[in-house]
């Protein structure tokens, strides 16, 4: 069982209320179409779960909301938090713009507060610490290493900034490692003339692969994150969840946008407006669990294994290794 978010890598949390399903801290749930999602409380985002068999923890979700008497709601969704902690999202048969506005309303939003704050303690450090230099130079030279700090802090923003990596793909059999500078050369093209599929093509350090099927949703899903880092306000959430409602469905969606020449990422990471890639992003998301749930669980499970593999890597970055090695022994 999985227990790290797919998109921001960080650990979802556990629960001892639903015991077929010790996993998160907030649930996510649609009895009709056995849907169940784990609530990442970092970035927020809906992880859908790869079981195949959910239906009793949904039933315990069931139970538990409909035994909880307070709950705040709408007529198709329904929000009750239980006296352990545990937060419950009851899914009924909302209207698509009502069941998107909740799933990514907050999660742009968020992202975009993120990125905003993000930015402003960038340039407070950058500043500060010329400021510093120039009203008392002694204290700036009392404080050890105050001078690199900035310079460091600098090249490591722009660090994460072109080359951090944001996902792999397969090539000649090996996973590649796909960076933020190699979003440019990502291009979503129509597999055939019939236009009846669509494939994407990356340009990376290897060479060149084309990607297509569930293979291609995870990659193109996870590169949309990298790109939409910024988030958008709730009007350009509400403007993208109308062109995808617009469009009928997400497949159709996706394949209006490469119609329309937007299949690019510019050097800016974006080639067109914002809505249209945050609903792209939507699209993607909804596509990747559609085919989830019709069977094809291979590429979930693969997404939430690269989850796992990044998160444990990003765990030991800071222990010595001779505490590696001791920990089996001490378990």
């Amino acid at each position: 069982m999985f227990a790290t978010c797919v998109y921001c890598h960080g650990a979802l949390g556990a629960n001892e209320v639903v015991e077929s399903f010790p996993v998160g801290r907030k649930l996510a749930f649609d009895s009709a179409r056995g849907r169940l999602w784990v609530v990442c409380p970092r970035c927020t985002r809906w992880n859908l779960s790869p079981l195949e068999e959910r239906w009793e923890a949904i039933e315990s979700c069931e139970r538990l909301y409909r035994g909880t008497p307070l709950k705040a709601s709408t007529d198709q969704i329904g929000l009750a938090k239980l006296s352990e902690g545990l937060q419950l999202v009851r899914v009924g048969k909302p209207t698509k713009p009502e069941f998107a506005a909740w799933r990514y309303g907050d999660v742009f939003q968020k992202r975009r507060i993120g990125s905003w704050a993000f930015m402003g303690v960038s340039t407070v450090i950058m500043v500060g610490g010329v400021a510093l230099k120039w009203v008392n130079p002694e204290l700036h030279s009392a404080i050890p290493m105050a001078g690199t700090i900035p310079t460091a802090y600098h090249w490591w923003f722009m660090y994460r900034l072109q080359f951090g990596v944001v996902t792999r793909v397969r090539h000649n059999g090996q996973d590649v490692k796909l960076r933020r500078t190699d979003l440019g050369n990502m291009r979503l093209e129509f597999a055939n003339d019939a236009r009846d599929d669509w494939q994407l093509n990356v340009l990376h350090k290897q060479g060149r692969s084309i990607v297509s099927g569930s293979e291609a949703q995870r990659v193109l899903g996870k590169a949309l994150v990298a790109a939409n880092q910024e988030g958008g306000s709730r009007d350009t959430v509400g403007t993208a969840v109308e062109r995808l409602a617009a469009a009928g469905s997400a497949d159709a969606f996706i394949r209006q946008y490469i119609a329309t020449g937007k299949g690019v990422f510019s050097g800016s990471w974006r080639e067109g407006t914002r809505d249209q890639q945050l609903a792209l992003e939507m699209a993607l998301h909804e596509d990747t669990e559609r085919a989830a749930l019709e069977g094809d669980l291979a590429a979930l499970e693969r997404t939430w294994e690269e989850a796992e593999q990044i998160a444990a890597i990003a765990d030991n970055l800071l222990l010595p290794s001779w505490v590696q090695q001791r920990l089996p022994k001490a378990r």
